[in-house]
């Protein structure tokens, strides 16, 4: 007799017609399922005959969930982001007009919590996110900024980077090259990329350097939503993000540049073209760092990255276009004349 070893495997005794398959359910049942690390399942081997790994159980439960509420095209609570919104902002404009010193306490604030939104996402793919080590080593790297410069960054980004690795030895994880990647992921996303913009406050006038690339990212934000709803109907990557449309483009690009061209002329007197070359590179790489963020979203399953910012959802969401484009309005800042 053959033996059975799969569903295309040939049975040395087919079952009469009428009957069932005897080689397909031996083939199901000898069919080991995948085990995987669930941040909800506490670890647990994948298995159809425990509930509380079962997916049909999820989905089931998934399915008795009341339905989110229909915002219409704004596809999102316009009060409460509005409200959150300018409450962030004046707090963050006050901070750096003031006592720039205290924006530095709201980096930290800000990037812990992106930190651990971050970790929790990606610990859905079924690796585990080092939480507490990549949150302290964020951290690190901005106070080390702010006292150090570029020379402290890199010195404390790579001993972040080897205490990463080195608490995922510790802790003899089997999926360790997947752990570490994804927390190096995690702390470059996040933690390099707001050094950046500390790095910028750190400069002569860096205050106003900051205020200048926030405000083009807002404005950017702004006229890419208001365009979008209004007269979004062409989408750039539907596949990715359906509702951001070239029409959110341009509008992103008009709001950016006619921000960052006041703000440069009246706030640090530098040459108005400036600020239109900033208004059209700005756009560019934050339309890509919400590109970024929708990818992971999708991938992972996720509306949101987190739940702390009514109408926007989470930290991450709102820094999503902030933290890739820091490193582009540093090299704007020191080639454009009437800067750095």
């Amino acid at each position: 007799m053959i033996a059975v070893t799969g569903s295309d495997s040939p049975a040395a005794d087919p079952a009469p017609f009428g009957e069932p398959d005897p080689s397909g359910e031996a083939a199901r049942v000898e069919t080991p399922f995948p085990k995987r690390r669930d941040l909800r399942n506490a670890d647990k081997p994948y298995s159809p005959d425990d509930k509380d790994s079962n997916p049909t159980a999820e989905a089931a439960a998934a399915e008795a969930e009341p339905e989110e509420k229909d915002y219409g095209r704004a596809g999102r609570n316009l009060p409460a982001a509005i409200g959150m919104g300018l409450l962030i902002g004046g707090v963050v404009l006050a901070s750096l007009i003031f006592l720039p010193i205290s924006f530095l306490f709201i980096v930290l604030v800000g990037i812990v919590a992106a930190m651990w939104e971050l970790a929790n996402a990606l610990s859905r793919s079924g690796s585990l996110v080092s939480r507490v080590p990549t949150m302290v080593s964020a951290a690190c790297m901005v106070v080390a900024t702010f006292i150090g410069g570029r020379e402290a960054l890199w010195v404390t980004f790579a001993a972040s980077a080897g205490a990463v690795m080195l608490f995922t030895m510790v802790e003899r994880r089997k999926n360790a090259v997947k752990d570490v990647s994804l927390s190096l992921f995690a702390l470059t996303y996040v933690g390099l990329m707001a050094c950046f913009i500390v790095y910028i406050l750190t400069q002569p006038d860096g205050n106003y350097f900051v205020i200048i690339f926030l405000a083009a990212v807002v404005a950017s934000d702004t006229g890419g939503y208001v365009f979008g709803v209004l007269w979004g109907k062409h989408p750039i990557a539907p596949r990715i993000s359906p509702k951001k449309s070239w029409e959110g483009y341009l509008g992103s690009t008009v709001f950016a540049a006619v921000v960052a061209t006041i703000l440069a002329v009246t706030v640090v007197g530098a040459p108005f073209w400036t600020g239109l070359v900033i208004g059209a590179v700005i756009p560019a790489f934050a339309t890509l760092g919400d590109f970024s963020e929708s990818m992971i979203k999708r991938d992972l399953e996720l509306k949101d990255m987190g739940t702390l910012l009514p109408g926007h959802g989470g930290v991450m969401d709102r820094l999503d276009s902030i933290l890739p484009t820091a490193p582009v309005a540093l090299v704007l800042f020191s080639v454009l004349p009437g800067y750095l």
